[in-house]
């Protein structure tokens, strides 16, 4: 099935309200955490939900629900963080298994950071991928981020893995 390419107008970034829980359910599979350190707890996602009914902070903290052709596909968002001392951004992103390879991610994360950069308040916005993890590093590469090392880190709780680090300059 020939699907169409992904363009802005094709996709809304939607403030993370009460669907939002049904999209972690729907996200929580081996197969879409793979990469993020497996399945998640019921309490946690009822956890992790009800601290992104609280990301409406523009230049601060943002968690939005990305819909395209009125179904809800993805997620992305961004939060205040420290690298090595300094104060700046977070990113992250997901997008249901059925809708990945086609450009949701991207798109929607271009445009959220589109959004982001004239509030901005930090110079830097960093992306922590797995190495491993195609789709997502191909987002960073594809926005612009620059590729800064590779280190070990405890994501989720527990967890300890090789991760990414890219950075993307936001003043530029």
């Amino acid at each position: 099935m020939m699907r169409r390419p992904i363009s802005a107008p094709d996709l809304r970034l939607l403030p993370w309200d009460e669907r939002g829980l049904g999209l972690l359910k729907a996200m929580n599979t081996p197969e879409q955490k793979r990469y993020l350190g497996g399945i998640e707890t019921a309490e946690k996602m009822d956890e992790r939900h009800g601290r992104y009914l609280t990301y409406h902070r523009p230049g601060e903290t943002e968690m939005v629900m990305i819909e395209r052709d009125g179904a809800i596909v993805g997620s992305t968002g961004y939060w205040e963080s420290a690298w090595r001392g300094t104060p700046a951004y977070e990113t992250g992103w997901e997008v249901v298994a059925g809708q990945h390879g086609q450009g949701i991610g991207a798109t929607a994360v271009g445009q959220l950071l589109g959004r982001l950069k004239p509030l901005a308040r930090h110079d830097y916005v960093y992306a922590f991928p797995t190495p491993d993890n195609p789709g997502s590093n191909g987002i960073c590469r594809k926005l612009g981020f620059e590729l800064t090392g590779v280190e070990e880190a405890e994501y989720p709780k527990g967890v300890w893995s090789p991760h990414n680090i890219w950075r993307l300059n936001l003043r530029a």
